[in-house]
């Protein structure tokens, strides 16, 4: 059989350092409104902000008549400080009160210094017209993590993608896969006078490389220093009267310097997608959601690895902010705040602890939660917290007298039902399982698909997502992706057990009881994919349990009831491949045990990147996913 070679040939994207973002110092008026104590200004207008926000952004972007065009894809809107959100909030009420019922709003927004959630529901409790609107965002507001948080509202006509962190670092993560994408920039933020390091050259050129064909702007300066900026990156500019007693505005189209290029186009219309498990249900339900038809074929639905008993969902951290780190971070937020919205009968917030049962865990364990002012990561306690042995079995007083680490946002899911869940509405073909892929030696351009049972299927666009499937059908092409084999032992739940309220990990884990049953996990055998259940890796589970969390008694009551082995799909850096293989041929794997932690954003990634939208990852990220990274050298 003829080997196909990759070479490794990759624009380079330097890994530029990010700056882990604090949140704002406010301190709140005599009209009870928010100052941002570092710059010494407002966050928006005392007497009224929201009439300030309709007149100098949706007034002057020339909202909502844009609206009532036809457009084929979500409109645009990037925002140069997000604040208190309150321009979104704006939008919002604007779209549902004059936009057409089909028309769906992308907002783009940077913030250097997110306000604490009490402080920005504090602020927005002045806008009681916004009062339900607000509730929903702050239901699902982000932690101070750097990086793009991607949040879902408005029942899935608005995506919000709020980047965290300095402007610079984030535009520059942000623009390579955002050119000519926006429709309506919102220069906003605090003064040019009180915050100088925004309003740089570097801004106005990234408005115009990103201004989709007939994208505006507006701000409500008309500072002179600001003016030229815009001026001389290439920018229509012109003035308006300011509001209430301010004397001018700025406001125009963002025509560009650079020479004209034709309005970014998607012309992919079907994918087929190859597999079952959550990889490829979490592509299929964000795909339809960008209007892409989706042809799913699987040997089995929920059948592998993604359908054990009980999952649990929580981040994989380091002690150093690496590109392992950074990609947890992000993908915890998403995947939490997308089971909640799509699968919530089906995910348990129940939040999760890793226990420090040896010393050196525990030294790690307060290194990862270490503030940078300690010298640490400087993660957000809202994604992760160390606790004392004493605060940790007040989570639960059956723990043992550990510290631990507490992801209070964590918990666990019923896999099986949630892959089955963002399934529905579309038809899952079953298939014999599929054994090569190659070019079509009809064309070339279009995928040849053989199947063990002889058929063959020809298609233009084919994503690969059939976890430990992968390796195999990825040898031909170089790919080096390694199989691991996991067996999990289910337990019947005793009195004590069945009142653990949260996920409990030591170097296992254990769920809270479901159906009159706990799930305890997981063997880790590299290169095995012999499903045979095995006495001894049950026992491994259960002494891992009972020797972890000595001196606690209870697990010693605990009697095996069932036992279930599948096989992972991990790659050698523990990343998930993500991107184009070679035209037309693109991948989502190499989940590893932390599957339903990282799919969810991967597969909002690849669909983004597929369609030629904004990607909810740093550039820089998004390069080290590419499958051209595991291949033969």
């Amino acid at each position: 059989m003829l080997l196909h070679y990759c070479l490794f040939t990759i624009t380079q994207t330097r890994d530029c350092p990010v700056s882990a973002p604090t949140h704002a110092q406010v301190t709140f008026n005599e009209f009870g409104l928010p100052v941002a104590t570092a710059f010494g200004d407002i966050y928006f207008n005392n007497e009224n902000g929201l009439a300030e926000t309709n007149y100098v952004f949706l007034q002057h972007n020339d909202l909502p008549a844009r609206w009532q065009t036809d457009y084929v894809r979500p409109f645009v809107i990037a925002e140069s400080g997000f604040g208190t959100g309150l321009n979104l909030l704006a939008c919002w009420q604007l779209l549902l009160e004059q936009a057409p019922a089909e028309l769906k709003l992308h907002f783009i927004s940077f913030e250097k210094y997110p306000l604490r959630p009490d402080d920005l529901r504090r602020a927005l409790a002045a806008f009681p017209q916004l009062s339900d609107l607000a509730a929903e965002l702050l239901a699902v507001y982000p932690p101070a993590e750097p990086g793009c948080h991607r949040r879902i509202l408005a029942q899935g006509r608005i995506v919000l993608d709020l980047w965290v962190g300095a402007i610079d670092e984030q535009i520059a993560a942000w623009l390579p896969h955002s050119e000519q994408q926006v429709d309506a920039w919102f220069l906003d933020g605090f003064a040019p006078d009180k915050n100088p390091d925004m309003w740089q050259p570097e801004l106005y050129e990234a408005m115009v490389q990103s201004a989709a064909p007939g994208a505006t702007f507006a701000t409500f300066t008309a500072a002179g220093k600001v003016r030229r900026g815009l001026l001389q990156a290439g920018v229509n500019v012109q003035k308006a009267k300011g509001f209430g007693v301010k004397r001018e505005m700025l406001f125009g189209e963002l025509r560009g310097a650079i020479a004209p290029h034709a309005p970014v186009t998607n012309n992919v219309k079907q994918v087929t997608i190859i597999g079952g498990g959550i990889a490829a249900a979490c592509l299929a339900h964000e795909l339809s959601g960008a209007g892409v038809s989706t042809e799913i074929i699987s040997c089995g639905v929920a059948d592998a690895a993604s359908g054990n008993p009980q999952g649990a969902v929580y981040p994989l951290l380091h002690a150093e902010r690496s590109p392992l780190a950074e990609y947890f971070s992000l993908a915890f937020g998403y995947a939490t705040h997308f089971y909640q919205h799509y699968t919530t009968n089906h995910w348990h917030a129940t939040g999760v602890v890793q226990l420090a049962y040896t010393e050196a865990r525990q030294q790690r364990y307060e290194k990862i939660a270490s503030a940078r002012t300690n010298g640490g990561p400087g993660y957000d306690p809202a994604m992760v917290q160390f606790r004392s042995t004493a605060a940790t079995q007040q989570l639960w007083q059956e723990l043992p007298a550990y510290p631990a680490l507490h992801y209070p946002t964590g918990g666990w899911l019923a896999p099986a039902a949630v892959v089955t869940q963002l399934f529905q509405g579309h038809k899952v073909k079953p298939s014999a399982t599929l054994t090569r892929v190659s070019r079509s030696p009809e064309d070339g351009s279009s995928w040849q698909l053989e199947f063990a049972d002889g058929q063959l299927l020809e298609r233009d666009t084919v994503i690969l997502a059939c976890g430990a499937g992968l390796k195999q059908l990825l040898h031909p092409f170089g790919l080096q992706l390694q199989n691991v084999r996991g067996q999990v032992t289910q337990v019947e739940a005793s009195a004590v057990s069945a009142q653990c309220p949260l996920v409990v990990c030591y170097k296992g884990y254990f769920t809270p009881v479901s159906q009159g049953r706990h799930c305890v996990g997981a063997t880790y055998d590299r290169d095995s994919e012999d499903l045979t259940l095995r006495p001894a890796d049950q026992q491994e589970n259960l002494g891992n349990l009972i020797d972890n969390l000595a001196p606690v008694s209870w697990p010693k009551q605990l009697r095996p009831c069932a036992d279930r082995a599948a096989i992972r799909n991990t790659t050698k850096d523990h990343l998930p491949v993500v991107g184009e293989l070679k035209p037309g041929l693109w991948l989502l794997g190499g989940l590893g045990s932390r599957g339903f932690t990282a799919a969810p954003l991967a597969a909002s990634a690849l669909t983004a990147a597929l369609v030629q939208r904004p990607l909810p990852l740093p550039a820089q990220l998004w390069q080290r996913l590419q499958p051209q990274r595991l291949c033969n050298r």
